[in-house]
C-alpha cells in the first residue's frame, strides 16, 4: 500500500512550493533554502498525521486548500503595504477518514474527539519538537529551521477549523494551551 497517492503528492508539492515562496518573500534569494526547510518540516508534519491515523485504523489524506493558498499569497502581498506582518500558512489540510482498506474490503474505525485530537497532535507535535530541538543547536541555519517549525506549529495551533489546533482544542484544551505556550516560548523568548 502506497503511503501517499499521486493526488496527495501533487497537493503536497504545490503546498510546499507555495509555503517556501511565502516564507522567503521578499528575499527570493533565500527561496532554495526555504524550499528545503519547508519540505522537511511540512513533509514530516504530514507523516506524523499518517502514522498515527494508521495506528487507529484510519486513513489520513492530505488535501490542498485553494482558499488557504489564496489567503497565504494575499497575506504575502499585503506585507508590501507595510505594517502587515501576519502570514497565513495553511495551503492544505489533512482529512481524517474513519476507515481503512484491506484485502477483504474496508474496515470502519470508531473515531471520537480523542482519536482525532491525537492524530492532529501528531503533526503539530512534530513541528513543536523540531522547533525546540533546533533552537538548542548553535548557528543561524538551526535558528531558521526552528523558527519555520515554530511558526508552522503556532499557525496550525490556531483553534480554527480545518487547522489541527481546532481538533486538539476540542479534545484537550490544556494540551492545546501547553503546546501554544511551548511554541511561543521557543519562538519569541529563546
Amino acid at each position: 500500500m502506497k503511503f501517499f497517492n499521486n493526488t496527495e503528492l501533487r497537493d503536497l508539492i504545490i503546498a510546499i512550493l507555495v509555503l517556501a515562496l511565502i516564507f522567503s518573500f521578499p528575499n527570493f534569494n533565500f527561496y532554495a533554502a526555504a524550499l528545503v526547510i519547508v519540505f522537511f518540516s511540512y513533509f514530516v508534519h504530514e507523516l506524523g498525521h499518517k502514522f498515527v491515523a494508521r495506528r487507529f485504523g484510519c486513513l489520513a489524506t492530505f488535501k490542498i486548500w485553494p482558499a488557504g493558498i489564496f489567503l497565504g499569497l494575499m497575506s504575502m502581498l499585503f506585507s508590501l503595504l507595510g505594517g502587515w506582518n501576519i502570514i497565513f500558512a495553511a495551503p492544505g489540510f489533512v482529512e481524517i477518514m474513519p476507515y481503512s482498506f484491506g484485502r477483504w474490503g474496508f474496515k470502519v474505525a470508531k473515531l471520537g474527539p480523542k482519536e482525532i485530537g491525537i492524530i492532529s497532535l501528531a503533526g503539530v507535535g512534530v513541528n513543536v519538537l523540531l522547533a525546540v530541538i533546533f533552537r538548542m543547536l548553535p548557528g543561524d541555519i538551526f535558528r531558521t529551521i526552528s523558527n519555520y517549525n515554530g511558526f508552522l506549529a503556532l499557525f496550525n495551533l490556531l483553534p480554527i477549523p480545518p487547522l489541527d489546533g481546532s481538533k486538539i482544542f476540542m479534545w484537550r484544551m490544556w494540551i492545546w494551551l501547553f503546546l501554544v505556550f511551548i511554541t511561543v516560548l521557543t519562538i519569541f523568548i529563546f
